[in-house]
């Protein structure tokens, strides 16, 4: 591959630099309760593959512009944030990571990302309608490109007593995050809007040292999941032990679940006389996990075991790449939650705050044994592995602009066929983010 070119980081720079000055002279605007921000990120994706063919790099420059209205008569608001993202650099293959695939071609982007009223009929809810980001156990708007997707529908949050928070969400379209336009929910196999809806229910009550939560998702006709987690930290002398555990599981729900309707990871088109696209099939899901962290000073050590039993299946329609909530996941790349799979994952943190304030880094190794072919056993078993590094660093020279250093590296050791056992590869992945709030 080659390096990015110099004049993208020139151009880059000049945007940046441009978008820094325009929000400081505007900064003594007096807005009177609405609320005006932006952020700017370059974002730089490179990719290496065990397959050279699909070895990727691509950059570009991500511009969000958020309004958020007061509450009107302490009832009723507005919020519109618009997305812009500028091609800068791309080689290698043709892929949809950061900038858009349009009829073969590589592209930035822009639409409305999020245009909601925001209603609160009491002190205690709040309802949201319209396009807006989301964030839940098994549904999150994902921040790892140069702009979130989004989801549109109607999402409400009750907190009856303190502690205690109810929620529900229906969203019947969603944008990915590299798509200019919103779409109807789909399965690998069915056409869009086959999904109708994706429905949340949810509740989470926090007391003192003791969080639980629970969730549950339909995503209509296609799949279900319930989960239940919880945490309790314990304070010692000069630090602390976090101890927490959790039960998730996925199942089939419907019509639309059938044969490679979930290609990506299911085995399923390995079952006798199975047809992609026709025969039905079926999951049972379940995995659960236990975790405990030691906290002193800036260090952070955390140590977690995953075991799965048959297969957890993360995705959540056809685009998504779903939220897994077990502490083993990567930031990056295969979910390891196949069926059989025991996952060990260890992970070191670090806050320089008193050497070098802003920074913090950590280092993690996850291990996953045992993996086995969903459809059976015999047909494939497979173990696999990642190693990460995140470097994080807000500037204290200028308040608003961060920097984030990711790299990944991925291997597995296969038999046969696992399709979520996924081959080599090494990310990298660098943001270099601003962020303004005019007041």
């Amino acid at each position: 591959m080659q390096p990015i070119k110099t004049s993208a980081f020139l151009i880059t720079a000049g945007a940046l630099s441009v978008s820094m000055t325009s929000t400081v002279l505007a900064a003594d605007a007096k807005l009177n309760g609405h609320e005006i921000g932006t952020k700017v990120r370059l974002i730089h994706f490179d990719r290496d593959f065990e397959n050279d063919s699909s070895d990727r790099e691509q950059t570009a420059l991500g511009v969000e512009l958020n309004y958020r209205s007061p509450q009107f008569n302490d009832i009723v608001g507005l919020g519109v944030s618009g997305y812009l993202v500028q091609d800068i650099d791309d080689d290698g293959a043709t892929r949809e990571d950061i900038l858009m695939l349009d009829d073969g071609e590589l592209d930035g982007f822009s639409l409305i990302g999020q245009a909601f009223i925001n209603l609160t009929p009491t002190k205690n809810s709040v309802i949201k309608i319209g396009r807006q980001k989301h964030k839940s156990i098994f549904l999150s708007s994902s921040g790892s490109r140069a702009v979130p997707n989004t989801f549109r529908g109607v999402n409400a949050v009750f907190k009856p007593v303190k502690g205690l928070s109810i929620y529900g969400a229906m969203y019947d379209e969603w944008s990915r995050r590299a798509r200019d336009d919103f779409e109807g929910f789909a399965t690998d196999r069915s056409e869009e809007g086959d999904i109708d809806y994706v429905g949340i229910l949810g509740a989470k009550y926090k007391v003192g040292n003791y969080t639980i939560e629970g969730e549950y998702l339909t995503s209509k006709d296609y799949l279900s999941k319930l989960g239940v987690r919880g945490s309790y930290t314990h304070k010692l002398a000069a630090s602390s032990l976090k101890f927490s555990g959790g039960v998730f599981t996925s199942s089939d729900d419907g019509d639309l679940f059938v044969t490679a309707a979930e290609s990506g990871d299911l085995d399923d088109e390995n079952e006798p006389g199975a047809v992609s696209g026709v025969t039905s099939s079926s999951n049972d899901g379940l995995g659960a996990y236990i975790e405990a962290a030691w906290k002193k000073g800036g260090a952070t050590i955390s140590l977690a075991f995953t075991k799965i039993d048959e297969i957890w299946i993360e995705d959540n329609f056809t685009g998504d790449h779903g939220t897994n909530p077990f502490p083993t996941r990567s930031a990056i790349g295969p979910d390891l939650t196949n069926s059989n799979e025991k996952v060990v994952k260890l992970k070191v943190t670090y806050d320089w705050k008193e050497t070098l304030p802003g920074l913090k880094t950590s280092i993690a190794f996850a291990k996953g044994r045992d993996a086995e072919n969903s459809a059976d056993a015999s047909l494939g078993s497979a173990d696999e592995e990642y190693r990460e590094l995140d470097i994080r660093y807000k500037i204290p020279a200028l308040k608003g602009l961060s920097f984030r250093g990711l790299y990944h590296d991925y291997s597995s050791d296969e038999t046969g066929a696992v399709d979520g056992v996924k081959g080599d590869d090494r990310d990298i992945r660098l943001y270099l983010d601003y962020r303004y709030a005019f007041k």
